[in-house]
């Protein structure tokens, strides 16, 4: 039988949840994330970026999107670098597999995140109650193509405002060396 992408996501978060991973999911982002190192040697860093929602699409399921268990999104983001000047164009999705015991929320989003250079998709949970709070959350990141190619490392971001844009950085390294 196949599952479509979002019901690999759901499988997935489950058996992290119940099996794999429930400590790692609980620990996401706890506390704030430090400001970006000096990049190891071979690995490339994209700092001072933001990014800026330009459209989405939501479906409520079980209730109102980001508060409730079942819900998704796609979304078209733009990303800029620190002179302002556009430098990618983000396609991604997301959907909420599950709540904490707490009631923290969280996302699992899975991006394609196109340069004039390369190519680069990163996928993974994090918390979005803390990201509405605007701590640092991370999505694993692999190089697709062009520049970025085999490289692997992590996306970083923080909301700055919900709903609308997000700070942050990117850090790939080579296979074997990412941190």
């Amino acid at each position: 039988m196949q599952l479509g992408s979002r019901a690999r996501a759901i499988v997935a978060a489950v058996a992290c949840a119940a099996v794999l991973c429930a400590d790692q999911v609980a620990g996401i982002a706890q506390g704030a994330e430090p400001a970006p190192t000096p990049p190891a040697p071979g690995c490339l860093q994209l700092t001072g970026m933001s990014e800026k929602i330009i459209d989405g699409s939501i479906r409520d399921l079980g209730g109102p999107y980001l508060s409730s268990v079942g819900g998704s999104s796609t979304y078209l983001d733009h990303l800029y670098d620190a002179s302002g000047a556009e430098v990618a164009t983000v396609y991604g999705k997301a959907n909420v597999p599950m709540k904490l015991d707490n009631g923290d929320v969280i996302e699992y989003s899975d991006e394609r995140i196109e340069f004039a250079d390369g190519v680069l998709e990163a996928a993974g949970f994090y918390n979005i109650t803390q990201a509405g709070r605007g701590e640092w959350q991370f999505l694993p990141a692999i190089g697709v193509s062009g520049r970025y190619r085999d490289l692997l490392g992590k996306r970083h971001f923080r909301i700055t405002k919900l709903g609308e844009s997000l700070s942050g950085w990117i850090e790939l390294c080579p296979a074997g060396t990412a941190r």
